[in-house]
């Protein structure tokens, strides 16, 4: 069997796992990444690696849930996110929050409302996945800035 590249870089100190992996990036499209920055990732300890996977791992549990409680009543499962939101505790609901909560309701039924969470929020979430933290915050910058 031949020997792969990640036999001999495997055994390297971090340094120069760094700049083996700097110049790896490099031949892709030319991409300028510092040597620091490998390095940097490269020194975190093992939990704080993990502790971002952990936080996908519970999202997804809790996400299952939702998603499982969404689609067994839509009416309930919007009503007790009405509640969390408007910080309505309903085992001490009143007859108007009860109304109000069933007017709510029947109000994003009729206008079929794809997204539970506010539309700007949606925006923000889908810009900051499609372009980065970095030029989200810099354009949030600018807009402010022109304002």
């Amino acid at each position: 069997m031949t020997k792969q590249f990640y036999d001999d870089f495997s055994k390297l100190p971090i340094a120069k796992m760094a700049q083996s992996i700097a110049d790896m990036t490099y031949l892709f499209n030319e991409t300028k990444v510092p040597t620091s920055h490998y390095k940097a990732q490269l020194s975190k300890g093992f939990e704080e690696m993990v502790e971002a996977s952990v936080s996908v791992s519970l999202v997804n549990t809790i996400f299952n849930t939702l998603q499982a409680l969404q689609k067994e009543s839509p009416k309930l499962f919007y009503q007790a996110v009405l509640c969390l939101d408007t910080k309505v505790k309903p085992s001490s609901i009143t007859p108007s929050q009860y109304q109000a909560m069933e007017f709510t309701w029947s109000q994003f039924e009729l206008n079929k409302k794809k997204n539970i969470l506010d539309k700007d929020f949606i925006q923000m979430f889908n810009q900051v996945e499609e372009n980065g933290l970095t030029y989200y915050t810099q354009n949030q910058q600018e807009t402010n800035d022109n304002e």
